[in-house]
């Protein structure tokens, strides 16, 4: 990595990703989830929702600065944690920053998120943005999902700058604060307020479908994920609810059959229907688990350099005649299947 860019690694624009580095910070019971819709009601049913973090292709300065923003204003207000980014790499940790920082009130931010935001709170955007920077443990974080380099590169030997016909992407965050809603870009001097929402869930949907429609026809190439608290927690409080529910129906049950009621049916057949309730939830919780599982599996992989073992194999398959048709028949296969489109990283 090059000294230009402060040590601060690429990371990639996935949820496990994220949620493996959120918690990685010290923050407890938070996790993201893409998003394949804007819809209000989709949004509802992840409550609670802490923030948007939305992922697209940077423009250039000039239109990124533009006289429509979504109708949005640049503003100065101390009730929002903004951070300016002071350096390349970093936009994506900075963006998570932006929405854990804004809503401290409702999420353990653990030990190295809650001493940053104390020291950083009375600074103004550009030092909190260098405190961002310089902070060791935020750093080592995000460097812990560095890529493995393919190949050896001399490290003195300066870096390409990025061209017109590079993609580049950027990571900016929305997120409520005292009934209105923000748009946090570190590439701005402040943050840009959308204005006061009764039901900014509703809200944010329009605002990134009309930053989204100033691209030409046809683009893409964006990716929007949800910080949200961890659904784990939430379906382990409502199988807590249904227990008590449960028990009270029981409790319910033994007395009419000790009075010799009717209506013991009745309430069986409730008894059976909250059963029936925990045992979905139950289920809900086992994917959430084999989620955070498959999270924690491919983030190893993530961090690991297949490269030596790759050449190795090649070169053995090549000294016993096989690597030549081995290597046609998977073209053939990629021939086809059906092009696949990857998910946009930072």
């Amino acid at each position: 990595m090059s000294n230009e860019n402060g040590n601060w690694c690429l990371i990639e624009s996935d949820p496990g990703v994220f949620t493996e580095l959120i918690h990685n910070m010290g923050v407890r019971d938070v996790q993201v989830e893409e998003l394949y819709s804007l819809d209000s009601d989709t949004l509802r049913s992840m409550e609670p929702v802490f923030g948007l973090i939305f992922l697209f292709k940077w423009q250039g300065a000039a239109l990124q600065s533009g006289a429509k923003q979504n109708a949005g204003q640049v503003v100065d207000n101390n009730d929002v944690f903004f951070a300016q980014q002071i350096i390349q790499n970093a936009c994506a940790t900075q963006a998570i920053l932006s929405i854990l920082l804004n809503r401290e009130s409702e999420i353990e931010l653990g030990e190295t998120l809650t001493n940053f935001r104390s020291f950083a709170s009375d600074l103004p955007p550009d030092m909190r943005g260098l405190a961002l920077t310089n902070c060791d443990q935020i750093r080592e974080v995000h460097n812990s999902f560095v890529r493995p380099e393919s190949f050896l590169t001399d490290p003195d030997e300066p870096k390409r700058p990025a061209g017109e016909d590079d993609d580049l992407y950027h990571f900016i965050s929305y997120v409520p604060v005292n009934g209105r809603l923000y748009e946090l870009d570190g590439l701005r001097r402040g943050p840009v307020d959308h204005g006061k929402s009764a039901d900014w869930l509703e809200r944010v949907g329009e605002v990134i479908q009309q930053r989204m429609g100033e691209y030409k026809e046809g683009e893409i190439r964006f990716n929007l994920m949800a910080v949200i608290g961890d659904r784990r927690k939430k379906l382990t409080e409502q199988i807590s609810g249904v227990d008590r529910d449960i028990s009270v129906l029981m409790a319910e049950l033994e007395k009419l059959r000790l009075e010799d009621s009717k209506d013991l049916g009745d309430v069986e057949s409730r008894i059976a229907g909250l059963n029936s309730e925990r045992a979905e939830l139950e289920h809900l919780v086992d994917l959430e688990n084999g989620k955070f599982a498959r999270y924690q599996f491919d983030n190893a992989l993530r961090k690991l350099n297949f490269i030596p073992f790759v050449y190795q194999l090649a070169r053995a398959m090549a000294e016993k005649g096989v690597l030549e048709p081995a290597v046609d028949k998977a073209k053939e296969k990629a021939r086809n299947q059906p092009r696949r489109q990857q998910r946009p990283a930072m």
